[in-house]
């Protein structure tokens, strides 16, 4: 893993937070679809990214 400091990480967060945001936001636009849709699609990119973490421990 990286290391990086508090304040870059933070700045990284951040920065992935806004831009995750404004993609959630748009494809609500673009298809209409509900917030329940968003936080399912957010679930299973969130588990995708565990399982390459946990299959390269």
């Amino acid at each position: 893993m990286n290391h990086y400091s508090e304040e870059k990480l933070t700045d990284i967060c951040e920065d992935a937070f806004v831009k995750v945001k404004e993609a959630c936001m748009r494809l609500q636009e673009k298809t209409g679809c509900s917030n329940d849709v968003v936080v399912k699609m957010l679930n299973n990119v969130s588990e995708f990214y565990i399982s390459q973490s946990e299959s390269t421990d």
